[in-house]
């Protein structure tokens, strides 16, 4: 899988926000609210991706996530159809959101066991971005990360995308053990973050 991390500074345009708006769906609070989620019920490797990464033993809370099918932008002989997804994630203790390393290394560590998938047709590019936290007043920063796969077919290029994203999934949660660790998680496999969790 080829993987590249962009660092996002604060342009003109305006920042991502978390919440992301007024039709927000707050997973780890509701998790039973993945049902109003359209992209989640069409495409099931996004529905097993948030109902994991917002589960108790990740560090994450997803704030935005897309998927769509479309034909590959560049024009090039061979495999002709894309299917991509955004997913914009943030940590669920709401302090880290606030420290540009922690998302900084969480990237690189990503790319690190991304790479080691040999599969072609896939590619990643994770932002590492400012975003507004609307409750707090104030920025911080986020992780949005664009999957992208590549197919003979729309379907080809979907079940690659589905197994590239359930890769990314393993990835998070690799890392989200570590990070529970180091912040004092009793439990590792259960993420019970200690204050400060965002509802």
């Amino acid at each position: 899988m080829r993987v590249v991390i962009v660092n996002q500074n604060e342009g003109p345009a305006p920042l991502p926000a978390f919440p992301s708006g007024e039709n927000y769906i707050d997973l780890r609070q509701n998790p039973r609210a993945i049902e109003r989620i359209s992209t989640a019920r069409a495409h099931l490797p996004l529905r097993n991706f948030l109902t994991t990464i917002n589960s108790a033993k990740s560090v994450f809370t997803s704030a935005a996530a897309a998927a769509e099918s479309k034909p590959a932008s560049d024009g090039q002989p061979g495999e002709s159809f894309e299917f991509a997804s955004r997913i914009r994630l943030v940590f669920a203790i709401l302090s880290l959101n606030f420290d540009r390393i922690q998302f900084t290394e969480i990237a690189s560590a990503l790319k690190e066991l991304l790479e080691r998938d040999p599969a072609e047709s896939i590619r990643a590019v994770l932002h590492v971005s400012p975003c507004d936290f609307i409750g707090q007043g104030r920025h911080g920063f986020c992780l949005e990360i664009q999957l992208i796969a590549r197919g003979d077919s729309p379907r080809q290029a979907e079940v690659r995308w589905g197994l590239g994203l359930a890769r990314v999934q393993q990835a998070l949660l690799f890392r989200a053990r570590a990070l529970g660790q180091q912040i004092g998680a009793r439990d590792p496999e259960e993420f019970s973050p200690p204050s400060e969790v965002i509802k």
